[in-house]
């Protein structure tokens, strides 16, 4: 067995970007649940989500540390994560400055998503266990929902308030 660490630096600053995104995440969307209360349940449920994605993305790097879980960065590079981390980050604060209406919130979460799945962040994971590749899929799936469910929300939206 050898000593040597089981993540490189840019592997660990990948991933705590990656925390760091889930985090951003959720105060975005409990920011967007205190600007739309019309769409309040909606938006807490995905910031709740997103802070179970991170601490899920917590035990994945302390499992790479035991070395039940191996971290490939694939394309992802430390760069790219920086600035989607710092777009988010601008997002927030523009949300926080009634910089969104409703439909442009939901458009917003669905570009999000739709990025988050097209990095496929979920599955630079390796699991050694069934238990830590369960996870990754949890991680994957609830993305795609979180896409679908504010999709839904975005087409109700655009009908308008049903005559009377």
């Amino acid at each position: 067995m050898t000593s040597e660490p089981q993540l490189k630096p840019y592997q660990e600053k990948i991933i705590t970007l990656l925390l760091k995104q889930e985090t951003l995440l959720a105060s975005l969307y409990q920011t967007f649940a205190q600007k739309f209360p019309e769409h309040e349940e909606f938006w807490s449920q995905l910031a709740r989500e997103e802070e179970k994605h991170a601490g899920w993305l917590e035990q994945l790097r302390a499992a790479t540390e035991k070395k039940v879980v191996l971290f490939n960065e694939g394309r992802i590079k430390t760069y790219t994560m920086e600035i989607f981390v710092q777009g988010l980050e601008e997002k927030l604060n523009r949300a926080k400055a009634g910089g969104f209406d409703a439909r442009q919130a939901l458009a917003c979460a669905i570009d999000l998503e739709r990025c988050l799945i097209e990095k496929n962040v979920f599955s630079l994971f390796d699991g050694m266990t069934d238990k830590a590749g369960n996870t990754m899929k949890f991680l994957a799936k609830e993305t795609r929902e979180h896409q679908a469910r504010a999709e839904k929300l975005y087409r109700e939206t655009a009908k308008g308030p049903t005559p009377q």
